[in-house]
């Protein structure tokens, strides 16, 4: 790989990482299940959203002056988005017995798909690429059809870096907690979700 595509390899890593950490549901729905479920469990929800982020990020480079406008503005998507929020927050609230079991390899990929579906549901993320792939200069190095996949890649590894790091200091941290600790964090976390789900709803 040349110099320059390195560096642009790097640039869009930074991107994702920077992108992905602010606390959000999704970065609570990581942190609740690697608490409760071990870093796996966490990591897959990380992986849903390293992987929508790409998709986003995707989408901005290879046709953000036709493609972004229409896609920011289904406001569909994020009443949608804002309705799966509330109900994994109700669920979280009313059901008092946090998972004591880790899912199995057919959870994980279940958690994974559900998260990449969920994330794709806040479309203003294709506009956040847009305009950070202009505002940095960036539209000259995405010139090439190897150059935007190199973004993409980037975006997708830097976020995924997050992802791992996040899912692995909660999920060391589950295995001191206590159980009752472990349910109550499951509680609070449903609250914040009916917050930001109602958030969408209305927004």
């Amino acid at each position: 790989m040349a110099a320059d595509s390195l560096l642009l390899l790097a640039k869009a890593a930074g991107l994702g990482l920077l992108l992905a950490m602010p606390v959000g549901p999704i970065g609570l729905l990581c942190l609740r299940r690697s608490l409760a479920l071990g870093m796996p469990a966490g990591m897959a929800v990380g992986l849903g959203a390293a992987t929508a982020d790409a998709v986003y990020a995707g989408v901005a480079a290879f046709a953000m002056g036709a493609a972004a406008p229409f896609i920011a503005g289904s406001s569909w998507l994020g009443i949608a988005g804002g309705v799966v929020l509330v109900a994994i927050g109700l669920r979280d609230t009313l059901h008092r017995r946090a998972p004591v079991s880790p899912p199995t390899l057919r959870g994980h990929v279940g958690t994974y798909a559900g998260v990449v579906l969920l994330t794709l549901t806040n479309p203003a993320t294709v506009l956040t690429f847009a305009a950070i792939i202009v505002g940095l200069g960036l539209v000259p190095e995405l010139a090439s059809l190897f150059d935007r996949l190199v973004f993409v890649a980037g975006v997708f590894l830097g976020s995924t870096a997050w992802w791992l790091v996040l899912s692995t200091a909660a999920g060391q941290l589950g295995h001191r907690l206590p159980p009752h600790a472990i349910a109550w964090t499951r509680r609070i976390a449903g609250g914040a979700f009916i917050g930001f789900g109602i958030y969408a709803i209305l927004g």
